[in-house]
This record gives structure tokens, sequence and C-alpha cells, in this order.
């Protein structure tokens, strides 16, 4: 594509191109802390995966003062904080996402291996919540 002023080239597409692909899963509140109570999810591609943006409507805060993280972890009990880190769901209804809300030790781009998962975990009880994730991610 090329300025229409200045004829200068400002965009050029080409090679290869992987699709993004967004997944949208429902999760609700639970009483439960382990690892992956809220959320377990595995890859579902048969390859690597990078997430580039994962984001939580909360319709719904939770009625307790928790706090979630959401990875990618070995396995789908394992709690991980590198996407979000220690985000207060109690707070208030809004989008929460990796970008603005990631904490400490979020990420904005995570590597998410074949056999992991993308777990979310509460600090204490997240019972109320009623919320949707949207994964956005390419393949490898």
């Amino acid at each position: 594509m090329y300025d229409d002023v200045t004829s200068t080239k400002v965009m050029e597409a080409g090679g290869t191109h992987r699709a993004l692909i967004i997944k949208q899963l429902p999760i609700v509140g639970v009483a439960a802390t382990t690892g992956g109570a809220i959320l377990s999810w595995a890859n579902p591609e048969n390859v690597p995966i990078i997430i580039d943006r994962v984001e939580i409507d909360v319709t719904t805060k939770s009625t307790g003062a928790a706090n979630i993280s959401v990875g990618t972890a070995a396995n789908g009990t394992t709690s991980s904080a590198n996407l979000i880190d220690t985000y207060a769901i109690g707070g208030t209804e809004k989008v929460v996402t990796n970008m603005d809300d990631k904490g400490a030790n979020g990420k904005s781009v995570q590597k998410m291996g074949l056999t992991q998962f993308l777990t979310i975990t509460g600090s204490a009880t997240t019972a109320g919540l009623v919320a949707t994730v949207w994964v956005h991610y390419y393949t490898t």
C-alpha cells in the first residue's frame, strides 16, 4: 500500500501469515482456590500457540475480595500468573485484559506449549463471579 500524497510505500503484505483464532469461554466463580479451579483450558491445537491477548468481560463481580491469576501451566491444576498477575476480580464489572491489567509479572504475549493449559485461579472464593473469557492466539 502506498501513501496517496507522497507515493511512499507504507505497508507490504506477503509471505506466510498465521490466522488469529479467538476462543470464547464462559466462567463462573467458585469457592475453591486450587490451581485452575475457575478455568482449566487445554491447548486445542496440535502445535504450540502464542497467546497475544486475554480478555475477561466481568458481567457480575465476585462477592468476595478475591484476586485472580491467569497464565499458562504444565497442567490444568497448577496456578500461573504469567498473563495476568493478581487482579482484584471483586472490584468492579469491567473488561480485564493482560494488556491493561497484567500486574507485576503478567505479560502481553505468552507462548503456550502443545500440552500446556491456560489456568485461572482465585486467591479466595470467587463466588458470584460471572464472566466470559476471550483468548486470542496464533498457531506456531
